[in-house]
């Protein structure tokens, strides 16, 4: 059985790492999950971010492919935990959803506010994008390999190869130390 991860709100605002993460979901790497308040938050950054963007079109493509592939991945019920949530309290709503879900880590850039006794004692941890992904390629490199492929073969506007996925991977934060090995798995 897969591991579940709950996904904060910044790591699906990037299209390249949400497209990867998500991708790394589909091909069974891990469990994907996220409540109603983390697609709030990840569609009011980008909205605000990109003024462009058509707010019913980015539901109807973005957060709507979302729950279509993983109808699974919405956590409910996890509102009664905030309170006793011990991190920063603007993520505690996140915290409380990988306890009630059993999770084995929270995926965010933001590791200090999910500094958490309640998270270490539940076995909870808190794993950067890089980290969870640099994993992968370590246990599972054929998986990530898979991944990247795929995403290069859905992009056709413009059209994408491997090495190109690979590249735009590497300019995400952090991801630059995972370049050589990134690389290896699509030459």
């Amino acid at each position: 059985m897969a591991p579940v991860y709950v996904l904060d709100a910044c790591v699906l605002y990037p299209v390249v790492l949400r497209d990867l993460l998500l991708t790394l979901a589909a091909l069974d790497a891990f469990e994907p999950r996220w409540t109603e308040a983390i697609l709030d938050e990840m569609t009011r950054n980008v909205l605000a971010d990109r003024p462009n963007i058509d707010p019913a079109q980015f539901d109807e493509r973005a957060v709507g492919a979302m729950r279509r592939a993983f109808p699974a991945a919405s956590v409910e019920g996890y509102e009664h935990l905030i309170d006793q949530m011990d991190n920063h309290p603007k993520d505690r709503h996140i915290a409380a959803a990988a306890v009630h879900v059993g999770a084995a880590a929270v995926v965010t850039y933001n590791v200090r506010d999910f500094d958490s006794e309640l998270l270490r004692q539940h076995g909870i941890a808190v794993e950067t994008p890089p980290k969870l992904v640099g994993q992968l390629v370590d246990d599972e490199p054929s998986v990530v390999a898979l991944a990247v492929r795929a995403m290069a073969g859905r992009k056709k506007q413009p059209p994408m190869s491997p090495e190109d996925v690979v590249a735009a991977i590497v300019r995400q934060q952090g991801f630059r130390a995972l370049e050589d090995s990134l690389q290896v798995l699509v030459d």
